[in-house]
């Protein structure tokens, strides 16, 4: 009895190793096919998407093999010894472009990779819903890719003429990114755009990049767009107020004027705001909204940047400047997408989680948020930091105040 259960035992550990040997040795394939599939596969970084007369130009930016095996060099561009190489091609359609993309390639195109997509304006503006279908059907493109656009040709950003270390579209991806942390407006994926273009609103904002003069990426402002194929770009020097009304930032500068107050003349000064949030709430719909603003924000003073000494009454006098600037940037940026026509801030999609869509309809409140009112409730907290507090504010006699 006991040499059968000893046989039995014996019998099942060697069914175990059997087992045990089958996955490693499958383990292994796996791994081995994994391996080799990546040395014949054009790893995508980037999609262009141009107009052309008829259909579209579709630029895809590659890492290139021969620079990943020889080393990479500093040269950019399109070269065979630079880390990126830019393939493009014509077609009706996405599927037609991509094919004769891939009939330019001797391995196969792969897209899970794709970290930004570079739309040109004119792009946009001819056939945005049709574009933004083709991606989302294409099943190797994720929905993380950032989503950007340019005044100019899409394929011009993607061709490095700078000298670089990287794949093009990895750089704007870093720069949008850097962008982004101050400012979350900028943060600009395919999964959040697309989410907005569907709502009532149907409007979105994208980060706009273009090239230096010597001809790296940089970002030179960013763009309201509906879904229609509406645009608006808004410049650079204006997307801290945009960027205000529409949600938080981080680690941003605002050059403050202080007025005249008796004596003491008219100065800048620099307030670096730590942390900002914005909250717009709907107070009334119906038959004009009304919408409150609920801005707050952790600032400090860089005294360094002062060029005169304060007293406490000048403080207070500052802080009432402050936030007098905040309630004009605010009022600015609502403005300047009143003008653009483009409901950028979502306001319809706020009244249209209280009203019904037959109710809109039959009031004809259809662009009801341009005749939106709103109310500013801004409240910035000025810290008094180590600085402050080891340099009292004294008054120009030198006297403590």
């Amino acid at each position: 009895m006991k040499s059968r259960m000893r046989g039995d035992r014996r019998y099942k550990l060697r069914e175990r190793l059997k087992f045990s040997t089958v996955l490693l040795l499958v383990a292994g394939m796996v791994t081995a096919c994994d391996y080799n599939d990546v040395d014949h596969l054009y790893i995508s970084t980037g999609i262009g998407i141009d107009l052309v007369g008829n259909g579209i130009r579709i630029s895809v930016d590659v890492i290139n093999p021969e620079a990943a095996q020889s080393g990479q060099s500093d040269s950019g561009g399109s070269g065979n010894q630079g880390p990126d190489r830019v393939v493009s091609a014509e077609g009706k359609t996405f599927e037609m472009a991509f094919s004769q993309i891939q009939s330019q390639l001797s391995h196969s195109l792969y897209l899970p990779h794709t970290a930004v997509v570079v739309f040109s304006q004119a792009a946009i503006q001819s056939d945005l819903n049709n574009i933004v279908d083709a991606l989302e059907r294409n099943r190797q493109l994720r929905r993380s890719q950032l989503w950007v656009m340019t005044q100019g040709n899409a394929e011009d950003i993607l061709t490095t003429r700078g000298a670089v270390n990287q794949p093009t579209a990895l750089v704007i991806r870093d720069l949008v990114d850097e962008a982004s942390r101050r400012y979350a407006c900028l943060a600009s994926d395919e999964l959040h755009v697309v989410k907005r273009l569907l709502t009532p609103s149907s409007a979105t904002t994208v980060v706009e990049v273009d090239l230096t003069r010597k001809g790296n990426p940089t970002v030179t402002g960013m763009g309201f767009i509906s879904r229609k194929g509406n645009v608006y770009r808004v410049p650079q020097n204006q997307i801290l107020n945009i960027a205000w009304l529409l949600g938080r930032t981080f680690d941003v500068r605002e050059l403050v004027v202080l007025p005249s107050l008796a004596n003491q003349p008219s100065f800048p000064v620099t307030v670096h705001w730590i942390r900002t949030t914005t909250r717009l709430k709907l107070i009334r719909a119906t038959p004009t909204p009304v919408i409150q603003v609920i801005w707050r924000g952790t600032g400090e003073i860089e005294r360094w940047a002062v060029p005169t000494t304060m007293n406490s009454k000048v403080f207070n006098h500052l802080e009432r400047a402050i936030q007098h600037d905040l309630e004009n940037r605010l009022g600015q940026a609502w403005n300047l997408s009143k003008s653009s026509g483009i409901d950028s801030y979502g306001i319809q999609t706020l009244v249209g989680e209280v009203v019904s869509k037959d109710k809109l309809a039959s009031l004809q409140l259809h662009d009801t948020w341009k005749q939106a009112t709103l109310v500013f409730d801004v409240r910035p907290q000025i810290l008094h930091g180590e600085l402050a507090s080891q340099t009292p504010f004294v008054s120009n006699s030198g006297n403590p105040d």
